[in-house]
């Protein structure tokens, strides 16, 4: 059954650009006369619009205080760091009101002609608009810029305001210390009244709790403790020493040793005379014993005498160890009286702790507050002797001099008719562009080749259609190109892109049990009806192992290309490619293969894969988990073609009838 008649495919149209040249050299004397024309016009505006000379004055941010200017207290100070924001500050500072009214007055611009019979405010609106403040690239430079019809009036107007500016700079330095000034003096008579109550408390205190102090800045009560503290020490340890002395004399005499060898009983007058005496006797009894016996009158007589003696030293021992006895009992009593007093001073010592507390914190604070009065006093001193005007030096300096601008910087005459040439030039080269492709006449259109007319097509089986016999081109076609019909074929192309355009399909893989040419052919007509509906598609060259200088799906599995380098845009704007590439064979590699599906299933809403010929050494079986739908394109729907591809698990197949000799347009 015939199924359809071939159909005239529309002309397409190009644009020539040689009728565009022709129609430009035919008018270029037009543009030239029309280009000269405007920039006589530009020139003779030009002469009347006022020249405009512009002096520029510069000065430089940057901190000025040294050892010499700044206050004895500071100059071990860091100098402060100026930044932009510091920069920005001073140029919104000379071009403030005040500072315009201050250079008014400094250079007498309402004597000046250009200004005579205006008011304050017009002069600083004139100023204002004609002047250019502005910071020199990264710099702390700030150049003062101003315009105006005089080269003079411009350069006295620039150097006015820059030299206002430096000393309203120090001008409000001075007066911050002027203010600082006056705080202090408030501040200096307040802490003078308060240091006067505070030492006036202080004493006042003292006298109330008789705080008194005598040498070292000590209080008496702890002079008068350690004193007693030593008298104590004095006393117990001549107590202990007689005590001492009477114990050795009395041991003495209980054992009958004589006691002349003891240092206080030497030194009584008595014992001296008894021991001269008793070495008399000694001495004649020994003289004696020479001549009689020890049983002579005169030996015993001796004897007894030298006993008596001995008797006497010892009875002025005992009365030596009772004089030591009763020093020790006075020295004990003394003690005891040291004591007692000691006891009570320690009474009054700790009242007088306590009262310390006080005193120590009405010290304190009379101390810091003489501190801060001796510091202020000293800032003081500082603030007024820098007062003058000329004691500071702001932190802008004068660096550059504004002289009269002998060339005018506005208006730019070059420039100006530069810009009106090339304005005028690309205007009508634009016009003749425009009104060529209106018109059409820069418009060629192309039409398409006629292409032999298709056999009619029977019915086939429940799966397909099988088409009349025809030769297979093996050039595949262009997706922008209108084909004729192909019957059968044509309506499997147009219900495949109806599931696609209805979201059933989104990955189609298009392999054929004859070669890669047949697949390729049917890949190209179904992207060129998908397209035709206004979807976007991405085809995927697996099939052809032509080698071309594009990279492609090849060097994407060798690792040789990244994934946005292997697809391509086409003429239209929703169709994109994976070309073969540079390889002879494909490597398998299925994670780099499924990544790239995917990432074009992101981007396009088709896409197609084509894998050529079903057999050995084809690559159909590297797409079978990506989830796609297969279509075989086969001469025998039923054979063995069939069952090897439905086992490799792709999610749908379908077998599309062909005929082996196909009939197609090129």
């Amino acid at each position: 059954m015939s199924d359809s008649a071939p159909t005239v495919a529309r002309p397409e149209a190009s644009i020539d650009a040689s009728v565009i040249l022709r129609a430009l050299l035919g008018k270029l004397v037009r543009i030239g006369f029309i280009t000269i024309l405007l920039l006589a016009v530009a020139y003779a505006v030009l002469l009347f619009v006022p020249r405009l000379y512009e002096s520029r004055a510069e000065l430089l941010v940057e901190p000025r205080s040294t050892v010499f200017t700044s206050a004895a207290s500071n100059q071990n100070a860091e100098s402060y760091f100026i930044d932009a924001a510091a920069v920005s500050s001073q140029i919104e500072l000379i071009k403030s009101r005040d500072t315009i009214l201050a250079t008014i007055e400094a250079i007498d611009l309402r004597q000046e002609p250009a200004f005579e019979g205006w008011s304050d405010e017009d002069i600083v609106g004139e100023i204002s608009d004609s002047l250019i403040v502005t910071q020199e690239r990264s710099s702390r430079l700030i150049s003062v810029a101003y315009r105006a019809t005089d080269p003079e009036l411009a350069a006295r107007i620039a150097n006015g305001l820059a030299r206002t500016h430096v000393q309203r700079r120090a001008g409000q330095q001075i007066a911050d210390t002027i203010e600082a000034t006056g705080w202090l003096e408030d501040e200096i008579n307040r802490l003078r009244q308060n240091v006067a109550e505070a030492e006036r408390a202080i004493a006042d205190f003292r006298v109330e709790n008789d705080l008194f102090t005598g040498s070292n800045n000590e209080s008496l009560t702890n002079q008068q403790l350690s004193n007693f503290a030593t008298q104590i020490a004095a006393a117990a340890e001549r107590r202990s020493a007689a005590q001492s002395r009477a114990q050795l004399i009395r041991s003495l005499l209980e054992s009958g040793q004589p006691v002349v060898g003891v240092s206080d009983v030497q030194a009584s007058a008595v014992v001296q005379q008894l021991s001269q005496e008793l070495a008399r006797l000694q001495g004649e009894r020994a003289q004696q014993s020479a001549t009689l016996l020890p049983n002579h009158p005169t030996i015993r007589a001796l004897d007894a005498q030298i006993a008596a003696i001995n008797e006497q030293i010892s009875n002025e021992g005992q009365r030596v160890a009772q004089a030591l006895e009763a020093q020790a009992q006075i020295e004990a009593a003394l003690e005891q009286s040291l004591q007692a007093e000691l006891d009570r001073l320690k009474v009054t010592a700790g009242s007088d702790t306590v009262e310390g507390v006080t005193l120590a914190e009405l010290e304190r604070e009379a101390a810091a507050e003489r501190d801060l009065l001796n510091a202020y006093l000293l800032r003081f001193t500082e603030a007024t002797a820098r007062s003058d005007i000329g004691s500071s030096l702001p932190d802008v300096r004068f660096v550059s001099e504004a002289a009269p601008s002998s060339s005018p910087a506005s208006p730019q005459t070059t420039l100006i008719l530069m810009a009106v040439g090339i304005a005028s030039i690309l205007l009508q080269v634009g016009g003749v562009i425009f009104s060529e492709l209106l018109s059409g006449r820069a418009l060629v259109e192309h039409g398409p080749s006629s292409e032999p007319p298709l056999a009619p097509v029977e019915k086939g089986s429940d799966n397909g259609l099988i088409a009349a016999n025809s030769d297979t081109s093996s050039e595949p076609l262009a997706i922008s190109g209108i084909h004729a019909p192909l019957g059968a074929l044509e309506t499997e192309i147009q219900a495949q892109a109806a599931r696609a355009l209805a979201g059933l399909d989104r990955l189609i893989v298009i392999a054929s049990d004859k070669g890669w040419d047949e697949s390729m052919n049917f890949a190209e007509r179904l992207t060129a009806a998908i397209v035709g509906n206004g979807q976007s598609v991405a085809e995927i060259d697996a099939a052809s192992s032509q080698q071309g200088i594009e990279l492609g799906l090849t060097d994407l599995c060798s690792g040789d290309a990244d994934f946005g380098e292997v697809v391509h845009r086409g003429i239209e704007e929703r169709f994109g490619f994976v070309p073969w590439g540079q390889g002879e064979r494909l490597s398998p590699n299925p994670d780099r293969i499924l990544t790239l599906i995917d990432a074009l299933g992101d981007i396009y809403e088709v896409v197609i894969v084509v894998t050529g010929r079903v057999g050995t050494g084809s690559n159909l079986p590297l797409f079978a988990d990506a989830g796609a739908k297969c279509l075989l394109l086969a001469r025998d729907e039923t054979g063995e073609t069939r069952r090897e591809v439905a086992m490799l698990g792709f999610s749908e197949l379908r077998v599309i009838p062909t005929h082996e000799r196909q009939s197609e347009v090129a």
